[in-house]
């Protein structure tokens, strides 16, 4: 056997030294201390319900629930409620932090709240995002108040005015929502509204006015060398030359071509007088004069300027002096662009892509250019219905004459179950209560106004319009149904 050498043995040392080594278990790798599961922080920044509580509030015979449209909260309570002292229930998640107007507020200790104004209900939640809800707050009737809040929530309407008046005085007026979104500015009673084609039925009046004084007849021929309008000349159709004052007031005149709210282009960017004259000289008369009815707003275009010819004033001058002798204010001419409306004029929004300020109502004035109060409308009303305690402006017999249907006519307007009188609406069947009525549409803007044979009267004006089919109907139903409240 050979002998290990010290070289030998150092290394046969160092390699059982490493198998040693190697033969241990390597210790476990150390575990990280845990953290405790983060817990999520809540998201919830909506109100759960806001109301003012019959047991909170004095003048209140139950509670009362707003109207939800998004974050814009519709309520009214009653007349005998203090509206700038009101304490509002609101119910939000338990970590969420309300302010009221800026002031934090306390869900479970909530204390008066002045709601004469807008208010503000800032909810912010756990995590710290923020939603707020504006309260429009009033005092009325909540029957009719609640029914205007659908309608408008339906039809997306900014703001509304009504007015109701019974035996010649007015027993319920409100205004609701915006009457500038922008600044948040509230309708109110004061405002003035675009009539759109509630606009035809001043400019009956104004005629009517001119009939009664002697200084126009019915059936007064309107164009051509002995028309009223003879400074159109004489160079138009024998057609166009039968037609009369009557044609036009009836939308019998057999003109087609609306030459007030155009869709051709000859008529574009022109005055009244040349569209007129346009008129005149190029469109045809489509209709025997006193044969069809075709609704048409040219008709009343020209109305109103034979009431510039025959009175020497202009249109809108007419009506204003004619109204201020029965003390009748806020009823006059609009103007096209929103920067030069009225300091109390609403503004309006168009919907679907429409302009509300793309058409021409101070050309259109006689048409659909008119702009009034739902107060001064009901005024004005209460001169023309027959009433004994305030002086109707026309005779009687004028008075029949303005409201009488045609008949014998064949009727276009694709509703068989309505007539039409000298610029109003007339028997209706389903609206058998109405003797004289009319609506007005234009891009944002939806009014109707009626006479009731009960003497309750009545109008609802808005600042925009919906392309609902039912909005009408709606509208009118609801009109209705308000007058039949005070019968």
């Amino acid at each position: 056997m050979k002998k290990l050498n010290i070289k030998h043995l150092l290394l046969l040392l160092a390699f059982s030294f490493l198998v040693v080594a190697c033969s241990k278990e390597d210790p476990a790798p150390q575990e990280p201390d845990k953290k405790p599961e983060e817990v999520k922080k809540s998201t919830d920044n909506s109100l759960h319900s806001f109301s003012f509580a019959k047991a909170s509030n004095a003048g209140l015979v139950s509670d009362c629930k707003p109207v939800a449209n998004g974050t814009l909260l519709y309520i009214t309570v009653p007349e005998e409620a203090t509206l700038s002292a009101l304490i509002p229930s609101i119910k939000v998640h338990e970590k969420a932090k309300v302010t009221v107007n800026g002031t934090a507020f306390d869900q479970n200790a909530p204390v008066a709240v002045n709601f004469t104004k807008n208010v503000k209900i800032a909810i912010t939640s756990e995590s710290g995002s923020t939603k707020t809800y504006t309260v429009l707050a009033k005092n009325g009737n909540v029957n009719i108040d609640n029914r205007v809040y659908d309608f408008m929530k339906k039809h997306n309407l900014p703001g509304v005015s009504i007015a109701i008046s019974k035996a010649e005085e007015i027993v319920y007026r409100a205004g609701y929502g915006f009457a500038d979104k922008s600044k948040e500015e509230r309708v109110t009673v004061d405002h003035l509204f675009r009539l759109a084609s509630m606009s035809k039925q001043h400019a009956a009046i104004a005629i009517m006015s001119l009939y009664e004084q002697g200084l126009v007849k019915l059936d007064d021929i309107v164009f051509g060398e002995k028309g009223i309008l003879s400074k159109y000349g004489s160079d138009m159709s024998s057609t166009a030359k039968r037609i009369t004052v009557e044609n036009l007031l009836n939308h019998t005149s057999g003109y087609t071509d609306d030459c007030i709210f155009p869709s051709k282009s000859m008529y574009y960017n022109k005055t009244l007088d040349e569209r007129i004259q346009t008129l005149v000289d190029n469109a045809s008369v489509d209709y025997i004069p006193g044969t069809t009815h075709k609704y048409n707003n040219t008709n009343f275009g020209v109305l109103s300027m034979i009431v510039e010819v025959i009175s020497g004033k202009t249109f809108e001058e007419y009506i204003k002096d004619l109204y201020a002798q029965y003390d009748i204010k806020d009823i006059c001419g609009g103007k096209n662009n929103e920067s030069q409306k009225l300091k109390n004029e609403v503004s309006y929004y168009g919907q679907d892509g429409k302009n509300a300020y793309g058409n021409d109502v101070e050309n259109g004035i006689g048409a659909g250019g008119i702009i009034a109060t739902p107060t001064a409308l009901m005024k004005l009303m209460a001169h023309i219905d027959y009433g004994t305690k305030v002086a109707d402006m026309f005779k009687k017999e004028t008075l029949d004459i303005m409201y009488k249907p045609m008949e014998n006519v064949v009727n276009t307007s694709g509703n068989p179950y309505q007539k039409y009188a000298l610029g109003w609406r007339c028997k209706y069947t389903d609206f058998p209560n109405w003797p004289a009525f009319h609506g007005g549409t234009l891009a944002g803007v939806c009014t109707i106004w009626s006479r009731n044979v009960s003497n309750v009267n009545g109008v609802i004006l808005c600042n925009s319009r919906s392309y609902n089919q039912d909005i009408d109907d709606e509208m009118w139903y609801l009109l209705e149904d308000f007058q039949d409240m005070y019968k």
